[in-house]
């Protein structure tokens, strides 16, 4: 089933790390950023940060294996 990891900045290196240990250490990832970037803003910023999330999801989705 075709998927990818969503984490955010700062537990990249735990992801990278999980994905080796369960044999996938080249699974498609998308890295969202950092809550601080995303808690308190204005919603418009939210709805940017959403619409690049889905983008790279789907391109990494459409890649080939």
């Amino acid at each position: 089933m075709p998927s990818v990891v969503l984490v955010t900045e700062r537990f990249t290196t735990l992801a990278k790390a999980s994905m080796r240990g369960n044999g996938m250490p080249d699974a498609p990832m998308v890295v969202l950023p950092k809550t601080e970037l995303t808690e308190y803003v204005e919603p418009d910023v939210v709805r940017s940060v959403a619409k690049e999330a889905v983008e790279l999801i789907i391109a990494q989705l459409r890649e080939p294996e």
